[in-house]
């Protein structure tokens, strides 16, 4: 008896095995995997991708040949778009290059608090082109970007003993920190308060000439045109104190700047095509701009014994500034009429009349003048985007 079924359970096995084999060799039949003619499966992409239909590329990534769009249906070689959009969120973290100091932790201390504090991190805006073709040398394109909001509040309280009897040990930007000596009524503070914003708006109205290349792996083409761009800023501290007096005295110190540029530039694009359908964009453009600079700044004193006083002053000079962008985009278009692209940007501006550089430690330039606008601040935006392009 068992004999018999330790024969049924090789057979079994032995079944199994078999029924596996069959299964397999049935699959690679079906899927081709024995065959050397290529299946249909695997020389046809999705029903969307199987025609070229328009594209930022200058040429059809199946590698095609435009001059023939007109003599042959546009489904059956790529054709240069006549008109397009691109949408894309961008992301941008702002990175000023000069970081200030604003309180020290006793005389000639530690830096307590200062701009490095501010978080800035990645602001979300919107980027949009509009674009047309002139011909297929020529496309006329309107840019915009913006909406990038920055902004952020930094405190420090300090409530140590200091050398007048009081508590609180912060010294001020007024007196250099303590350097030349405390002052009662600027230093000597139990509270320091910094608040930042700042705003980016930019719009272009470019052409765009493709430079004469055989259809291939590589395009370039190059730009011309004019840029605007739009930087506001505000900027105010505040201290307090109740060393010297009964009550509290505060110093408050606002600062609006304004920057308007304008001004031409130019910029070359180069494209690399990876695979039909897929391209990386590196762009490069850059000009010099007049900026308008302008600055608004109130300085108001409460001392303890009451009272409130307030100081204002204005400024506006035409500067030169210089804009630098680069930006680095990969592209894959899913369907004759789509591509999606994503990529990393970097923009440089310099000649900035920017918040905390307009900060005056003089109290008398602050009490009795001039005020002077200072335009030069730098800064750079850097980060992320994506997006799509719908072209017909």
């Amino acid at each position: 008896m068992k004999h018999n079924c330790r024969n049924c359970r090789w057979a079994l096995i032995g079944a199994i095995v078999w029924g596996t084999m069959v299964v397999q060799v049935r699959a690679a039949q079906t899927f081709g995997y024995t065959s050397q003619k290529p299946q249909l499966w695997e020389t046809q992409g999705p029903s969307l991708e199987q025609q070229p239909g328009t594209n930022l590329y200058w040429h059809d990534p199946l590698l095609g040949n435009w001059e023939h769009c007109q003599m042959w249906p546009a489904e059956a070689n790529g054709c240069p778009p006549t008109v397009y959009g691109r949408v894309d969120m961008l992301a941008l973290f702002r990175n000023p290059k000069d970081k200030f100091a604003f309180a020290s932790l006793g005389p000639v201390g530690p830096t307590a608090l200062s701009t490095s504090d501010f978080r800035t991190e990645y602001a979300a805006g919107v980027r949009a082109t509009i674009g047309l073709s002139l011909g297929t040398w020529y496309r006329v394109e309107a840019l915009y970007f913006g909406s990038h909001d920055w902004s952020d509040e930094v405190v420090v309280r300090n409530l140590d003993a200091n050398d007048q009897g009081g508590a609180g040990n912060l010294y001020s930007p007024f007196t250099a920190f303590g350097g030349n000596g405390g002052v009662v009524g600027l230093d000597y503070n139990n509270f320091v308060s910094l608040r930042g914003e700042s705003e980016l708006d930019n719009g272009e109205l470019n052409i765009r000439r493709r430079v004469l290349m055989r259809p291939g792996y590589y395009e370039t083409s190059f730009i011309v045109g004019g840029r605007y761009m739009e930087i506001n800023e505000q900027f105010d501290y505040v201290s307090q104190s109740t060393t010297g007096g009964l009550g509290a005295s505060s110093n408050f110190v606002g600062i609006d700047t304004r920057n308007r540029m304008i001004g031409f530039q130019a910029g070359l694009l180069s494209q690399f095509l990876v695979q039909p359908r897929c391209w990386i964009d590196f762009e490069m453009k850059g000009g010099i701009f007049q900026n308008r600079a302008d600055l608004d700044r109130v300085y108001t004193v409460a001392p303890a014994q009451g009272g409130t006083v307030s100081y204002f002053g204005e400024n506006q000079r035409d500067r030169t500034s210089f804009v630098g962008d680069l930006s680095l985009q990969a592209n894959y278009q899913f369907a004759p009429w789509f591509t999606l692209y994503g990529g990393y940007n970097a923009i440089w501006v310099t000649g900035l009349a920017l918040g905390p550089e307009n900060f005056e430690t003089d109290v008398t330039v602050l009490t009795q003048g001039p005020t002077l606008v200072n335009h030069g601040g730098q800064t750079v935006y850097h980060g992320l985007n994506v997006g799509f392009v719908l072209s017909w």
